[in-house]
């Protein structure tokens, strides 16, 4: 039996990926034509690309990947990439034979020079068939968690309600101490309850594409629509300054009790790193009447805003990890030296787009 990859025609076939997509995935209320308007015809660097694979014998669609085309920066210099995402294949025709035949797609369109690198965030299981077309892994994406009440924890032992808040109290207080009272004079913040962006974000970007080696676009057209425009999230910012001048922000959601960072901006990262997570939290607690149970970001293992968050009291949590790969082409050696070192990235789950 033969399989077929083909680059897949995004108007005539995206009734296909979204089937697929919806056949694959588990994620109540999302729309996943929308996110294909949004992801693959509306991306603000241009139209991402798709194959499908094909059942030679049926005649059928048994699955297809994506790559979203992002703007990068190697020591300042400017490349348009590949994000990968949305690999999905129907169950039935999972085998390592099928999976790497789809997934090798991308990678040739890399050796023929259509872009010079691409990068992704592939699962456990997704990141041994990566491996096995020849891509690198250079990091880990970990998750690191901060409690805000231990309420629900002790509810798990102490079924009396009434009890369990009465005994999380003051271990709550204690919580609460780790970062209160630890914030510098001249330092106010702002949130804004969706997304508001100016050319000072843009500065903020700036800063930031001179201090890290390699990084994905932060700019505020990237920004509106990652945040301000998906179709199936709904996002929130925070803005910090110092004299009235910004000098971070924090993009997040929330979901019931919880908050989760998904990307950070911010100015002369060796003085304002640790207070912008100070400043944030001291503004959501109050924000929404202290129902957050903990905020959490997940972020490359590199990231240098891990100290700081450590210090904190955020703790790694082993329960939303996955791989970081890249390619380039062989021949691209100045590139293989910079971004097959994980430590050269500052990179965050907002730089996932999938």
């Amino acid at each position: 039996m033969g399989y077929t990859v083909r680059e897949a025609d995004l108007d005539k076939e995206r009734h296909i990926m979204v089937q697929i997509l919806e056949n694959n995935r588990n994620v109540p209320g999302f729309d996943y034509n929308k996110r294909i308007d949004w992801i693959y015809l509306k991306n603000p660097f241009g139209r991402a690309k798709a194959w499908i694979i094909w059942d030679d014998k049926k005649n059928i669609p048994v699955g297809f990947t994506g790559v979203f085309p992002r703007r990068m920066y190697v020591n300042g210099q400017e490349y348009m990439v590949w994000n990968c995402g949305d690999f999905s294949i129907e169950k039935k025709y999972r085998t390592l034979g099928i999976a790497a035949k789809l997934r090798k797609a991308a990678k040739l369109d890399v050796e023929k020079g259509v872009v010079p690198f691409l990068y992704a965030h592939p699962n456990k299981r997704m990141e041994a068939i990566h491996l096995y077309v020849g891509h690198k892994k250079i990091a880990q994406m970990k998750r690191y968690a901060l409690p805000f009440r231990a309420t629900r924890v002790i509810r798990n032992y102490v079924k009396n309600d009434l009890l369990a808040r009465i005994l999380a109290k003051p271990i709550n207080f204690i919580l609460s101490l780790k970062y209160r009272f630890s914030t510098f004079l001249g330092l106010s913040g702002k949130l804004h309850y969706g997304i508001r962006l100016t050319e000072e974000h843009d500065r903020l970007f700036e800063y930031m594409k001179r201090t890290f080696t390699v990084i994905g676009d932060r700019g505020t057209s990237y920004l509106q629509w990652k945040f301000g425009e998906n179709p199936n999230r709904q996002y929130e910012q925070f803005d910090m300054y110092y004299k009235n001048t910004l000098v971070g922000s924090v993009f997040y959601t929330r979901r019931d009790e919880f908050i989760h960072i998904i990307d950070v901006l911010i100015d002369d990262f060796d003085r304002y790193s640790g207070q912008l997570f100070r400043m944030f939290i001291n503004a959501v607690r109050p924000a929404y009447k202290r129902r957050i149970v903990s905020v959490s970001f997940i972020v490359q293992e590199y990231n240098p805003f891990i100290p700081d968050m450590e210090r904190l009291g955020f703790r790694y949590r082993d329960d939303a990890t996955s791989g970081v790969i890249s390619y380039t082409a062989p021949e691209r050696e100045e590139l293989e030296k910079i971004i097959y070192d994980g430590k050269n990235w500052f990179m965050t789950v907002g730089d996932r787009d999938a």
